[in-house]
């Protein structure tokens, strides 16, 4: 038998050096459990302490939130195309993750299977929960949507426009103008649940906005526009989140500089440009489908209400007969240890497309219903793993 120094399992050499995800490992939380000592030491080092009440709590929120959500989503009959198989009711029962931790770790069992698949999902819920921009939603969509409202318009005829003024010369007459819905708590679980980076941060499009033009070149120009007035900025554009199936660039900027001096014809000559040759990399999306998209980040800002509370505290502290024992503590509280501000960058979701390739995408080959049962059958199989082999109708 080899020593452990050169027991060298799957998540040193996959996952930690070899950039394969956590969930897709073949270890996972396998073999990473020898006795209790083990399991509670994974447990701390992960961020929980399980002898605290409140975080004792979330856990078993957490573990309950994992199973419901793989009979919702994973198993028959409440998913017709789900895996058909019964969870055990051990399982089904559990009252402490350190419990399922142990089941993890045992050697060939129907146990551990299901136990590794529910681990995943904890794992996943976590993590949302613990994004603390969360908390900011709604303040942080309102900032990035109120910079896109300051510019949509309507003219006296009715005709919605991007556009400072109804003169504006970069002035973009627009179908549509819409903006994403919050997703819900669901449906954020199985978009992570099925990305390699299973976590909330990597969620770039929470807060998303598309633009409905009449033809193709003003998908350009509505594009054009937003750099122009600084709605966008290049420098917060995360390149590898932009993708481009509308328009062939590169035969635009050839045809844009050839006929630059003859405005009168120069827009029936972009729209003929061709589509792209390349197609999108998301093995989720239509062959078909057809639009720009990109993620820009914006830095948001939040007054901290703490720091103006803690300030009123204080203020009031000195106008009144206060317990010397409590003024001591207010007089002790300083407020610049406290954030007045609070600051990040957060991502948005950008799409443009012209009213054709809209209606195509929506009501055509790349319906979007589609899509969200390709996404939830690819994470249905990564999270169930050997449970849904040959058991996926």
């Amino acid at each position: 038998m080899a020593s452990r120094q050169w027991s060298i399992g799957d998540n040193v050499l996959d996952v930690l050096i070899g950039g394969t995800s956590f969930l897709d490992s073949k270890e996972g939380f396998r073999n990473s459990f020898t006795d209790v000592e083990s399991i509670e030491s994974f447990v701390h080092a992960y961020g929980y302490d399980p002898q605290d009440p409140i975080e004792h709590a979330e856990l078993q929120g957490n573990l309950q939130e994992a199973i419901r959500f793989i009979k919702r989503y994973f198993l028959s009959p409440d998913n017709p195309n789900g895996v058909t198989v019964d969870m055990p009711k051990k399982m089904n029962d559990l009252l402490d993750i350190r419990e399922l931790l142990r089941y993890a770790s045992m050697p060939n069992s129907e146990y551990r299977m299901w136990a590794c698949s529910i681990l995943k999902v904890v794992h996943t819920i976590s993590h949302i929960d613990r994004d603390i921009r969360t908390h900011y939603f709604s303040e942080i969509q309102k900032q990035i949507f109120d910079r896109f409202y300051r510019f949509l318009n309507r003219d006296d005829h009715g005709q919605l426009y991007l556009g400072r003024t109804k003169d504006d010369e970069l002035r973009v007459d627009l179908v549509e103008f819409q903006v994403k819905p919050k997703k819900s708590r669901d449906s954020i679980l199985m978009k992570l649940l099925h990305k390699p980076e299973s976590v909330a941060e990597e969620l770039f499009d929470r807060v998303g906005i598309r633009f409905i033009t009449k033809n193709r070149v003003d998908a350009i120009r509505v594009v054009h526009f937003l750099d122009q007035v600084n709605v966008i900025v290049a420098a917060n554009i995360k390149p590898s989140r932009s993708r481009n199936t509308l328009v062939d660039t590169k035969y635009f900027r050839e045809v844009l500089e050839h006929n630059i001096s003859k405005p009168a014809v120069l827009a029936d000559l972009l729209e003929s440009v061709p589509h792209p040759q390349e197609r999108a990399d998301n093995p989720f999306s239509s062959e078909h489908y057809r639009a720009i998209q990109f993620t820009c980040r914006q830095l948001i800002k939040i007054r901290n209400s703490v720091a103006d509370q803690i300030r009123d505290l204080k203020n009031l502290s000195r106008t009144m007969t206060v317990e010397p024992a409590l003024a001591s503590v207010i007089d002790k509280i300083d407020p610049k240890t406290i954030q007045k501000m609070i600051r990040f960058f957060y991502p948005f979701e950008i799409q443009v497309m012209d009213q054709v390739s809209h209606i195509e995408n929506e009501k055509g080959r790349s319906a979007h219903a589609e899509y969200k049962k390709a996404q939830q059958n690819s994470a249905m199989i990564r999270v169930m793993g050997q449970l849904a082999q040959g058991k996926i109708q």
